[in-house]
């Protein structure tokens, strides 16, 4: 199956109510499945509506209608107006969202529990009553067209469609999900009420709810919610594709600086039994840093920047994917090294270690990826809708458990080989073709306590904060310090230091270091930005005291090796390249440059590409030694851990670097004196990209920090605020649009942007001023203003859902200064925010010194 989406499923009969593993299964008198797991450890709940449609159900007439269905679902109902849906959930701080795919559709909704009864209320008429008023269909016209240009300029998109052209001709998963300029531009209503009237029936949905709830009052309620009669849902069977015998291929020459290829060969479809070996291989191969294309390929040979393997298994396919991405000149190399893996499997197997090492990642990964609720509603909802069973999500692991070595290299002989490929390249247009060439004891001083979360005072100086609980038996743990970019003395120190801090030590060498973190399942995250560096660490009980034994490692004894930062910082200057072949990303990366120019923060890629190559090692090695004093660093763990064990490792893996204390305080950024405009201009671009805001407080001004934090709700977070209403729904301007506020230790980002036709880049333009004239001028009313509250409060909660999440946010809270316990203060300082604020607070940062940068 495809483990990089969805992971697992269980069995159920759908007569009566079944009870498998902790959730329960039902099928309804209208033919609706309900399916529904308590969760109780946080107030929250995903629900989650499958619908067993998708392009597979489209002709080439109406091809892209059930995308575009998925878009007009949101524009009302006779009960609820056009915008009702979006300004009621978000306003409660529900996470909205909806996907298509080829095998079908689903809708869901994260919402905080107590919400739970008017957000189903909402969902189930959302999906049994659209009414698709034709003004807003025009609208939603426009959105989507736009999409499809968007497309258009990605070559990673442009790939992948090519793959998918070669692997089907005439069944219907040769269609783009997205639809085509054509019929999207041509279809009527009453074609699209037609598709809706097929195929959204309750007999054909799936609705799953995961969280903080009572099953029975759940199964009750949306049996109430969907309540209608039986109608047999349409079932198509449709012919399979003919094996591949000859190799097929397309090459196509983009505007890209770097090399792009998908290889893809036949595989099977979800319900059969060689989909697990399948899964084994595509790890064994492609999955992780100990795989055999990472480490040969990537590293060993350094032909690719990034290279990976997945298996995909559809209702009625499956395909076996390699992605590769690396310098164009190394297109063939890339190439024949992966068939080179593969015929070296296929004659000579896998070794005990690299099965064991494969299956035990896959079964972490699938045990971490059930800790959220919207990931388990997923996980069923996929499963249960591509099988109509649930085995897989108590019996996947299980069954990848019994998988051996000789099926592995059956799974490889049967499966793979050249004239069993298709391959999709991408390549630069400039290239008429690819060129071939452990102990002491530690004490601790408590100091405060709140909200379940303990802060001890280690006597290394260090700052640890501990909540500890037994919800799971995954522990959390955030190393954070304090300074970040301020320290460096040539840009990309820090960079760098995140990039190779895990390629060996002492003790471990990069390769081992990485296969004993994946056959244990630890994940171990380093990376610098402008306030801090942080170590974010992932683990279980089973495993804290290998995990911490490797973090001593790695933060006191790493080397650092000359060819590691060499092959990183190359790594690093080619991923910038290939960002830019996203033209919204120039636009950004060209408004940070200015917002804070010549200071921290406007450190971007185009700085970095400059400084990077000037860095040494000396240069790595010295930053290494002083971001991490202890005195600068805040420890914080959440889970199921002995305090006494984690005071002594983080008082022994922590020294005195000799050191100063790292005060924000002693640091300035610089100031905008004056408005900066910068455009750019490329040729035949489809989406003009605008980027327009002002440098504002960061957190050391807290009232205006949470101040700018409503006031980005309302303008442009979410499908309920202003730009979104009035650019988007009102006038059709952009598919992408809104707002974001960015706040740092000493100063603030708030931006606006949109991606829009060129044609109408400069109406958007005086659209989004005009919004922002209307805050400085305008009293929020009332009935805003506590939506925006309700919804950032809400968006607050689900965000600390992980152990993961929690960790690092109170982490970072206390790093900053705002203190480990903010974020009960932070919940009233929503509160008291008032409609005078709004207006003090956009009259003192939306000025007429800003930074506006355009792609067009």
């Amino acid at each position: 199956m495809f483990r990089n989406i969805f992971l697992t499923i269980t069995a159920l009969c759908f007569t009566v109510s079944v009870w498998a593993a902790d959730f329960t299964v039902q099928k309804l008198p209208n033919g609706q499945t309900i399916v529904v797991q308590e969760n109780h450890s946080n107030p929250i709940v995903t629900i989650d509506t499958w619908v067993r449609t998708g392009s597979v159900n489209e002709t080439e007439a109406n091809s892209g209608v059930a995308h575009f269905l998925e878009h007009l679902f949101f524009k009302g109902t006779k009960k609820h107006p056009v915008g009702e849906f979006d300004r009621v959930l978000e306003s409660k701080g529900a996470i909205i969202n909806a996907a298509t795919s080829k095998d079908f559709t689903h809708y869901y909704i994260t919402i905080p529990s107590e919400y739970f009864d008017k957000a189903l209320e909402l969902h189930a008429d959302m999906l049994t009553d659209p009414q698709i008023p034709r003004k807003e269909l025009e609208k939603e016209r426009k959105v989507v067209l736009e999409e499809i240009s968007k497309d258009l300029n990605t070559p990673a998109k442009k790939v992948y469609n090519n793959l998918n052209d070669l692997m089907y001709t005439h069944h219907p998963y040769k269609r783009k999900v997205i639809g085509s300029t054509d019929v999207i531009s041509t279809i009527r209503r009453e074609e699209i009420l037609e598709f809706f009237n097929n195929f959204y029936i309750p007999s054909n949905m799936i609705t799953v709810v995961v969280g903080d709830v009572d099953t029975s009052k759940v199964v009750e309620k949306v049996s109430q919610a969907f309540n209608s009669e039986y109608k047999k849902p349409i079932k198509k069977h449709f012919r399979k594709e003919f094996p591949i015998f000859t190799q097929k291929r397309k090459v196509e020459y983009v505007d890209t600086q770097s090399g792009y290829m998908m290889i893809g060969f036949r595989g099977v479809n979800i319900c059969d039994n060689e989909t697990f070996a399948l899964d084994v291989l595509a790890e064994i191969l492609g999955g992780g840093k100990s795989s055999k294309f990472y480490r040969n390929i990537k590293e060993q040979k350094g032909f690719a920047y990034s290279i990976s393997a997945s298996n995909g298994s559809y209702r009625d396919d499956g395909i076996f994917y390699i992605s590769a991405n690396y310098l164009p000149v190394n297109a063939e190399k890339v190439e024949k090294a992966i068939f080179d893996e593969i015929t070296y499997i296929q004659k000579y197997g896998v070794t005990d270690e690299e099965l064991n090492t494969a299956k035990k990642m896959i079964e972490q990964e699938t045990y971490y990826s059930r800790e959220s609720t919207s990931n388990i509603s997923s996980e069923l909802g996929y499963i249960l809708t591509l099988t109509g069973s649930a085995d897989l999500y108590n019996n996947y692991v299980e069954n990848i458990k019994k998988v051996s070595a000789n099926d592995v290299q059956r799974a490889a002989q049967k499966f793979l080989g050249v004239n069993k490929s298709a391959i999709s390249i991408a390549l630069p247009k400039t290239l008429d073709k690819p060129k071939q060439k452990v102990e002491k004891n530690h004490s601790a001083q408590k100091i405060s306590e709140s909200n379940g979360t303990s802060k001890y005072i280690i006597d290394n100086k260090s700052t640890l904060l501990l909540n500890k609980h037994t919800n799971n038996d995954i522990i959390a743990m955030s190393i954070i310090a304090k300074g970040g970019e301020f320290l460096e003395s040539v840009i990309g120190e820090g960079t760098l230091v995140a990039g190779t801090i895990l390629k060996g030590t002492q003790k471990y060498s990069s390769q081992e270091l990485a296969q004993i973190m994946e056959q244990n399942g630890i994940k171990i995250e380093p990376s610098c930005s402008e306030d801090y560096f942080i170590v974010n660490v992932q683990t279980t009980t089973a495993q804290i005291d290998l995990t911490l034994e490797i973090l001593d490692e790695v933060l006191n004894n790493a080397l650092f090796d000359d060819y590691e930062i060499e092959k990183k910082r190359s790594e690093i200057l080619n991923k910038i390249r290939q960002q830019r072949d996203v033209p919204m990303n120039i636009a950004l990366e060209e408004f940070k440059t200015k917002i804070f120019e010549n200071g921290v923060y406007s450190n971007t890629n185009k700085i970095l590409e400059r400084t990077l190559p000037s860095v040494t090692r000396e240069n790595v090695l010295n930053y290494y030694d002083k971001v991490l004093d202890s005195k600068n660093v805040v420890v914080s763990v959440n889970g199921n851990v002995d305090s006494d064990k984690i005071i002594s490792a983080f008082g022994a893996i922590l020294t005195n670097k000799n050191q100063p204390e790292f005060k924000y305080s002693n640091h300035t950024v610089t100031k905008l004196s004056a408005p900066q405009i910068t455009t750019k201009n490329i040729k035949d671009l489809q989406t003009s990209w605008l980027f327009l805001g002002w440098q504002t407080a960061g957190v050391k001004d807290v009232k205006d920090f949470v101040t700018l934090k409503i006031i980005n709700t309302i303008l442009g977070n979410g499908m309920s605020s202003r730009l979104y209403k009035n650019l988007r729904e009102q006038d059709g301007l952009a598919y992408q649009l809104g707002s974001s506020y960015t706040p740092k230790a000493l100063g603030g980002i708030f931006v606006t942007y949109i991606g829009t036709n060129p044609e109408t880049l400069d109406y958007s333009k005086n659209k989004i001023n005009a919004e922002i004239e209307r805050l400085k001028m305008e009293f929020v009313s009332d009935s805003e203003l506590q939506d925006a509250k309700d919804r950032l409060k809400g968006s607050f909660l689900i965000a600390l859902e992980t152990n993961s999440e929690k960790a690092s946010t109170v982490g970072l809270f206390e790093s900053i200064n705002l203190g480990y316990d903010f974020y009960e203060k932070y919940i009233k300082m929503i509160d008291d925010v008032s409609a005078s604020d709004i207006i003090r607070v956009s009259n003192k940062y939306f000025n007429n010194i800003y930074v506006e940068s355009v792609v067009k």
